[in-house]
């Protein structure tokens, strides 16, 4: 008796962003007209109020995991990674070498436990549609980038994008690594 092997296939027709079929925006890749463009005239009236009120940095650290009591300085952190910081170069004709540097901000929360840690990063992974959480029990080092793995039907090996690349251009949270 012969043993015939399947294998799983999936055919496109096309191909479209995450973005545009969730109806977020991805500010990574757009130019700034772009972005301004896609706003309805009254939330650029919103953002313009929001810019000229008082307090507004407070106001939206705040905002940041909501149902957590307290820690400020985190929220404002966690608000600043969200919003990214200013990409750079290095220009060469100031003395440069011409290398251009990422404008990500990361942070790295350590503290006593029960101390909402592992709350602020599911808050971070529920509130952004590019977020990725992992477990540094259920990972290891290499396993954040890649992993290779036996696939169940065809026996052959094959490698799998890890939290890291899966997060690309989004933001990866690493729980208890």
């Amino acid at each position: 008796c012969r043993e015939l092997t399947y294998r799983l296939v999936f055919l496109a027709s096309s191909v479209q962003p995450a973005e545009l079929q969730s109806g977020f925006v991805n500010i990574r890749d757009d130019s700034e007209e772009a972005i301004l463009n896609s706003f309805s005239a009254q939330d650029k009236d919103t953002i313009e109020a929001m810019r000229t009120t008082a307090g507004i940095y407070e106001k939206l650290a705040k905002a940041i995991a909501p149902t957590i009591y307290g820690h400020e300085e985190i929220k404002k952190g966690i608000l600043l990674m969200l919003l990214g910081g200013v990409h750079k170069e290095a220009k060469k004709e100031g003395g440069g070498d011409g290398t251009k540097l990422r404008g990500d901000i990361n942070c790295c929360l350590v503290g006593d436990p029960s101390t909402a840690k592992s709350n602020f990063l599911k808050y971070v992974c529920s509130i952004l549609p590019r977020a990725v959480f992992s477990s540094g029990k259920a990972s290891t080092a290499a396993g954040l980038t890649a992993t290779v793995s036996k696939d169940e039907e065809t026996g052959e090996f094959c490698i799998e994008a890890g939290a890291l690349m899966l997060a690309d251009n989004g933001i990866c949270c690493i729980d208890e690594f």
